[in-house]
């Protein structure tokens, strides 16, 4: 597994030839975990009197024509009209750019950089993932003295109702800067006060191990594999025969009997589309357990 980028808090020893004294390590700490709770500044910007709820966003056709005075507004949030991303790159950016076809989202999805394209391929293999859209919600509101605007990444809907708001890095060098993490602050605030969650990830934080990034890579790109009425009713019927339990091997041959390769193609496209469930943060072979939906 790989170890996740940190920032190194206080040195507080070193190893020693004295074996009267204790060796002691570095306090070491995940770096989009130091940015996002910074003590100093979930102090500062945390109102304890704003309880979490989703009632705090208010759609912008309720605020007009007229506004109540016990109406205080913190920020603003801004969505695409028709769901897509606000902004897309496409070359002259100092890393890279592209665009891949998401079955969940129905939509090319654009990405900068591979830290975002890797948090959006691991979205489309999710179960718990609805969907997931790149570049979806831009956020402004003062602080400071000043209005700062930030677009998050990534906006993610689970299946449970929550939404998550990701901001990616490749390491913890993009976020140095104190003002850059004073306005990750804000938006992390924000978020809490309308029910969201915010995350920072890294590049590095994105997949668990090789196993995870090759599967998802694989899984993703079948999103599309034709799945036909036959391949449903079959699903369907062994669920119901023998329960939603069965194996990577077996459900790839029930499906295609005469070419279990096309099975296991048929299998990852389901995957995508949420009918089927497999942990892919390890190596995946035909015992490996699946559940069906």
């Amino acid at each position: 597994m790989t170890s996740p980028r940190v920032f190194e808090a206080k040195a507080i020893g070193h190893w020693t030839d004295n074996v009267d004294v204790k060796p002691t390590w570095p306090i070491r700490i995940p770096a989009s975990q130091a940015i996002v709770d910074d003590l100093g500044l979930a102090y500062q910007l945390r109102d304890p009197l704003i309880s979490p709820s989703r009632a705090n966003l208010v759609p912008a056709d309720r605020l007009l024509p007229v506004v109540g005075e016990e109406f205080i507004r913190s920020a603003e949030m801004f969505v695409s009209a028709d769901g897509g991303s606000l902004r897309w790159f496409d070359g002259a950016q100092a890393h890279e750019t592209g665009w891949y076809p998401s079955w969940k989202r129905g939509r090319l999805q654009h990405w900068e950089g591979l830290t975002q394209k890797h948090t959006l391929l691991k979205a489309e293999c999710d179960w718990n993932v609805l969907w997931a859209q790149s570049e979806a919600r831009r956020f402004r509101f003062m602080l400071e003295g000043r209005w700062r605007e930030y677009t998050c990444d990534v906006e993610i809907q689970l299946a449970d109702g929550t939404t998550q708001i990701i901001e990616n890095k490749a390491d913890e060098r993009s976020v140095k800067d104190a003002d850059y993490r004073l306005t990750l602050a804000g938006v992390s605030e924000i978020c809490r006060r309308v029910g969201f969650q915010f995350q920072i990830i890294m590049g590095d934080e994105v997949f668990a191990n090789r196993h995870h990034r090759r599967n998802v890579e694989l899984f993703a790109s079948r999103g599309f594999a034709t799945v036909t009425p036959r391949h449903i009713r079959k699903l369907e019927a062994f669920a119901v025969e023998r329960g939603p339990i069965t194996t990577y091997g077996q459900l790839s041959e029930l499906l295609e009997p005469d070419f279990v390769p096309a099975g296991k193609a048929v299998v990852q496209a389901l995957v995508v589309r949420r009918r089927v469930q497999i942990d892919l943060t390890d190596h995946v072979h035909d015992h490996t357990p699946v559940t069906l939906h």
